[in-house]
């Protein structure tokens, strides 16, 4: 019978590893782990054939027996080292970590070899061939009882990694190392080896079943606690403190010595890797927090110290700092430019604060900081100390300003959008720096709000007819002789709570939301069909249509210009609007543009001169077809001599360069006999008419040209 459960067991060890081998071929997540497992029972496989042969030709215990005994016990011996690592790697994927490596497997031979060497120190192990014996029985003990003790620290430390089949995996494993030890503790054939045996036949049943089941496709996340580093610690001390008792009996402990100098240098290994690790993960940790540009915190950090902060139950403040006009700096000149101002600029802010406040971008042109135990009147301080440093690299910036008494219950969050609030504020209010109040907050939540709204109206997936919300009013241009020669559409929002809403009400919103394009697409389809209309009634009128500061060097100006004329108009009918603001934000992409524009056949105006800082070296390089004079010089020209002298002037100008001349803001006869006295050619105000909706301009038209009127 004896022989029968031997060479069944073989036989089912055997089955087994073909299983896993199988197995293996098709894993792909734990395919490391079931490799380590293969080759364990490999080496299993081996041992249990070896052990057939001597059971079934019934070799003496001696020499020949040994010779036998010798490759069984290092096959187990080794098989308990693949046994280890299989089972690191398996909890290492189950938790989604970073794979065991050669590293790790060598952690676990080093504590084997500590805990043979602190056992040949306390064991009288006899010399000679029975010595040797003696001393693989120890060595299989202790890689036994290092995985058991890997087993048993793991499934304390991550009890969610051990579910499921990962369960039987680890039962299997244990019984393995549980009737390994019976095996060598038991010595001769007993009951015990015998029902061992059986118990191993089982097990190895096991492992081929679970081999069987559909493999795991991806790991659960759980972080990762498998004491790899505590182990190569355990080795390290069982291998020094072999070392120390082998050499107290130097004459009689070579193999304490040999075991306890090797697991000092595994665990070595481990623990410089360790080390490396640790600077790795700490290099790591610094470039998340850290902003590559100018090396100061970045938001995640920010957000993490400002939360850490509003639990600290002390007043602090948060400042917001905006530079202004920064993308003109990188459509100017480039990004890299834009990022060495950035650097000079956090450098500048650095220097600034005390050294108890956190510095940090968050993004773009934006800084913040937290001020420790700072209330309102010293953060409004720090903020003035702020704009005069970046003063000095002739930056100018906006700073919202937020506070908290630490008792408010007011989150990081919160904090951070209040100075938000604040910082725009302080940009629209012209003041630099701005406080955060109710007003504010109010005013910025109502602001966000309408720029929702009119994303939502202007949407090109919104339903049909929600577009309609966008009105078209045109205010008229007369000539000398009163006549009629043009119009100027202009915008107005019918808002369905807010009503009809001006241009100022919602256009920088626009601008900032990047809205613009899809505005003005708008406006000018409803226009050019309008002016159809009319032309077709025979009024020879010319429509102008007004662009953005920033809209000029937008790339969908041209292909909507283009889309117009394929539409059916002709580009001598239309004038295109430019501001000098958008003409100096950009010089020279703004005069290509303009230049596209005067190629396509549409007339070029420039818009509220005199208002900016525009060169006449560019007003000379234009091709520009007309000028259109502000109505602050045309509201003042009565009453202010020195203001008719520049307009005046800015007319003689004009007309030098072969420009026409359009006086804007004309609301009464003297102001309107002053201007044409003065030369302009054309004028447009509240004198002739207000900006009305299409059908209203249309009556005043015929009106005024004695046509008939509509019925």
């Amino acid at each position: 019978m004896l022989m029968a459960l031997v060479v069944v067991r073989t036989l089912a060890v055997a089955a087994a590893t073909v299983l896993m081998a199988r197995r293996m071929r098709r894993e792909t997540v734990a395919r490391p782990a079931w490799r380590a497992y293969l080759t364990a029972f490999v080496l299993l496989t081996a041992a249990s054939v070896v052990e057939t042969v001597v059971v079934l030709t019934g070799t003496p215990v001696g020499t020949a027996g040994l010779v036998l005994t010798v490759p069984l016990r290092l096959a187990s011996t080794a098989s308990s080292f693949f046994l280890y690592h299989g089972v690191a790697t398996w909890f290492r994927l189950r938790e989604k970590t970073r794979p065991a490596g050669r590293v790790d497997w060598l952690v676990g031979v080093s504590c084997i070899l500590g805990v043979a060497g602190v056992v040949n120190v306390v064991a009288d192990v006899p010399p000679g061939v029975a010595g040797l014996a003696t001393q693989l029985r120890w060595l299989h003990v202790s890689s036994i009882a290092v995985l058991l003790s890997a087993l048993v620290v793991g499934a304390w430390a991550m009890p969610r990694a051990i579910a499921g089949r990962a369960r039987g995996i680890a039962g299997c494993v244990l019984g393995v190392l549980v009737t390994q030890v019976l095996f060598v503790l038991a010595g001769p054939v007993t009951g015990i080896v015998v029902a061992a045996w059986c118990a191993w036949t089982l097990l190895a049943v096991g492992f081929g079943w679970l081999s069987l089941l559909r493999p795991v496709a991806t790991p659960r996340r759980h972080p990762s606690t498998f004491p790899v580093p505590a182990t190569s610690s355990v080795g390290l001390v069982l291998g020094l403190a072999a070392v120390v008792g082998a050499g107290l009996h130097v004459e009689t402990r070579h193999w304490a010595l040999g075991y306890g100098t090797a697991a000092v240098a595994g665990s070595s290994v481990r623990l410089v890797r360790l080390v490396r690790d640790l600077a790795d993960h700490d290099r790591a940790r610094r470039q998340a927090s850290t902003d590559d540009l100018t090396g100061l915190a970045n938001r995640r950090e920010f957000l993490r110290r400002l939360s850490a902060q509003t639990v600290r139950r002390g007043p602090f403040s948060v400042l917001l700092l905006d530079l202004d006009r920064f993308k003109e700096v990188n459509d100017q000149h480039g990004h890299a430019v834009g990022d060495e101002l950035l650097a000079a600029t956090a450098v500048r802010l650095e220097q600034a604060l005390p050294g108890t406040a956190l510095l940090a971008r968050l993004g773009g042109d934006e800084f913040a900081a937290i001020l420790p135990g700072v209330q309102a009147d010293g953060a409004v301080d720090s903020a003035r100390t702020l704009l005069g440093a970046v003063a000095a690299i002739d930056v100018s910036a906006s700073v919202g300003v937020a506070t908290s008494t630490g008792h408010d219950g007011l989150s990081g969050t919160e904090l951070l959008r209040r100075a938000d609030t604040a910082m725009y504020a302080a940009k629209g209010g012209g003041s630099r720096v701005a406080v955060h109040d109710d007003e504010a907050d109010r005013a910025w939540r109502e602001r966000v709000a309408l720029s929702d709204e009119l994303q939502a109206a202007l949407d090109p997936a919104a339903p049909a007819g929600t577009t309609d919300q966008f009105e078209v009013h045109y205010q008229p241009q007369v000539g000398a002789g009163d006549e009629v020669v043009g119009v100027e559409a202009l915008v107005r929002w019918r808002h369905p709570r807010r009503g009809l809403l001006s241009p100022a009400a919602f256009l920088d919103v626009a601008e900032e939301r990047g809205l613009l394009p899809a505005l003005t697409g708008v406006v000018a389809r409803r226009a050019v069909g309008d002016l159809a209309g009319w032309r077709a009634e025979g009024h020879e009128l010319r429509l102008s249509i007004n662009t953005s500061s920033t809209y000029l060097s937008d790339p969908e100006l041209l292909p909507l210009l283009d889309e117009l004329v394929r539409g059916g108009v002709d580009p001598r009918h239309l004038v295109v609007e430019v501001t000098e603001t958008s003409l100096m934000n950009d010089p020279d992409r703004a005069l290509a543009t303009c230049r596209e524009i005067t190629a396509r056949g549409f007339a070029l105006s420039i818009d509220d001169f005199g208002t900016g800082y525009s060169s006449l070296a560019y007003l000379a390089n234009l091709p520009a077809t007309e000028l259109k004079v502000d109505r602050t010089f045309t509201s003042r020209a009565l009453a202010d001599e020195r203001i008719a002298a520049i307009v005046a002037g800015t007319v003689e100008l004009a007309h030098h360069l072969g420009l026409r001349v359009v006086a804007e803001g004309v609301e009464d006869p003297a102001t309107l006999g002053l201007l044409r006295r003065m030369g302009c050619d054309e004028s447009q105000g509240y004198l002739h008419s207000r900006p009305v909706p299409a059908g209203e301009f249309l009556d005043w038209l015929r009106a005024r040209t004695g046509a008939p009127a509509r019925l």
